[in-house]
């Protein structure tokens, strides 16, 4: 996403998908392994990953607008 929501949902993810991984961490180890919860990690970490490389890109491109 290149719009300001976009940036903002980037590091709303960034900022809340450690700690879901954290919890749901717990939850597999307090009540053992199920679905929900490997899935949810995968998932969130999915979107950890994207954010990521969202915010990278856009970096870059900021950079290489200023040098020209």
């Amino acid at each position: 996403m290149r719009t300001k929501l976009g940036t903002a949902l980037d590091i709303f993810i960034l900022l809340i998908g450690p700690w879901i991984i954290y919890t749901r961490i717990l939850d597999i180890s307090a009540n053992g392994v199920s679905v929900y919860p490997v899935i949810s990690i995968a998932i969130v970490a999915l979107a950890v990953v994207f954010s990521i490389y969202n915010l990278y890109q856009l970096y870059a491109d900021k950079q290489r607008k200023n040098q020209r």
